[in-house]
């Protein structure tokens, strides 16, 4: 009986869960670092996605103005507005490259991991292929050899017999169970191996993806330069008629300041209004408790309020700012100019009250809203269409946009004042910056 017990193949497997738990800090690590890539990646691909967007955009304001001598200076203007994106534009790129970068290096560690794991994997399903096929050999030669009727009948006593008729069955049991732990194993295989190659492709493509950003910047390079190039030819042309864009300089800074009088005028009377209105309520306070509610919901607003317009980009920023092609000249700006398409729909950018409408001379048409203490301003339109005293809505359209017939310019120009305070829109529009 011992020498046919030692026949016997005894083969021990360790728990498939066990053994596939070693793998799955594996696939972890590697799956929660293309996790966290996406999602950085994700964020400079939203910001180069909206940069792209205002360079799509200012190249079309520059082509309306490339042949129109009488708009050098505005075309000089969306000029620095397009080099400026384009510059940022590049600096994302650099991140996304230096980032990519740094992943890149993860991601070869990985794929050679990855490599190697296969390879173990492949040998480990070739030795249990080579067990599977020896135990069925082994299970032929037992039959071949053994009987096991004969085996059990030649037992010395009823209890020899009893003991091997159990032993058999255990060999039985054994024999099955071994056969199903093999073929589950097999699979539990071929599923890991196809996972890891498919890893492995999408960190291939990551990694191949950083060639074509590295491409990319090569290109908005050159397209950067060639803008440089344009802007200082037309400075060079500006500087050979000094005196008449000084004068043009000038007449523009006379009509803000004829705007900024009138807006300061309509400010004055309104705030006076509103402490009547106060002090006949008796309530304390320099505004009515539904002014009061306006202005805070307003000043909440702070950097996430909409658009003036749908489309545009910024071509002159706020405040004091010194002149790009003429030295000691300096401009002042109680807004910004925010360049646009022809016939664009002008809306209101928060809940408020239409407190005037006044007309600029070459400028077009104005609006002033009352947001309580704050007030916004949308100038440069040729078509208005709400009346003084009517409630607005925020992103109701208030009218279009005017374009200039001389210089083919389509620009707004916009303010924000909190009391008889001017403010920088940048910092309350959506994503102005």
């Amino acid at each position: 009986m011992n020498s046919i017990e030692s026949q016997t193949l005894v083969l021990t497997f360790q728990n498939p869960i066990l053994k596939f738990s070693k793998y799955i800090l594996l696939f972890v690590f590697i799956f929660s670092g293309i996790t966290s890539f996406s999602q950085s990646k994700k964020q400079l691909q939203k910001d180069k996605e909206k940069i792209e967007q205002d360079i799509k955009q200012t190249n079309k304001v520059l082509q309306k103005t490339k042949n129109k001598k009488n708009s050098s200076l505005h075309h000089l203007k969306v000029l620095n507005t397009q080099v400026k994106n384009k510059e940022k534009l590049l600096k994302n790129l650099d991140s996304e490259i230096k980032y990519n970068n740094y992943q890149i290096e993860k991601i070869i560690k990985s794929i050679e991991k990855i490599e190697n794991t296969i390879s173990t994997k492949q040998e480990e399903k070739e030795r249990l292929k080579q067990e599977y096929a020896k135990m069925i050999y082994q299970s032929f030669v037992w039959k071949n050899t053994y009987n096991d009727l004969f085996f059990l009948i030649s037992s010395e006593d009823f209890n020899q017999l009893s003991k091997r008729k159990q032993y058999l069955k255990q060999i039985r049991n054994h024999r099955t169970s071994q056969i199903k732990k093999i073929e589950q194993n097999n699979l539990d295989l071929f599923f890991e191996i196809e996972n890891l190659e498919v890893t492995k492709e999408k960190l291939t493509t990551e990694k191949q993806n950083k060639d074509n950003l590295v491409l990319s910047k090569k290109t908005e390079l050159q397209d950067l330069n060639s803008q440089k190039k344009e802007k200082n030819n037309l400075i060079v042309e500006i500087k050979l008629s000094e005196n008449k864009y000084k004068e043009k300089l000038k007449n523009q800074q006379l009509k803000s300041q004829e705007l900024e009088i009138q807006i300061k005028k309509i400010i004055e009377e309104e705030i006076r209004k509103s402490r009547d209105e106060a002090e006949k309520n008796n309530n304390g306070s320099p505004l009515t408790p539904e002014a009061l509610e306006l202005s805070a919901n307003f000043e909440s607003n702070k950097g996430s309020l909409p658009w003036p317009l749908e489309k545009g980009i910024i071509v002159q920023t706020f405040g004091k700012q010194k002149h790009s092609v003429f030295a000691g000249v300096e401009t002042i700006n109680n807004g910004i100019d925010i360049a646009t398409d022809p016939n664009q729909i002008i809306r209101s950018v928060f809940d408020g009250k239409i407190s005037r409408i006044f007309f600029i001379k070459g400028e077009g048409k104005a609006i002033l809203i009352n947001h309580g203490s704050y007030f916004t301003v949308y100038s440069g339109l040729k078509d208005v269409i709400v009346k003084i005293g009517e409630k607005v809505y925020s992103k109701q359209k208030l009218g279009i946009v005017i374009t200039s017939e001389s210089e083919n310019i389509t620009e707004l120009h916009f303010e924000i004042w909190k009391g008889k305070d001017k403010q920088n829109p940048v910092k309350w529009l959506y994503k102005a910056y």
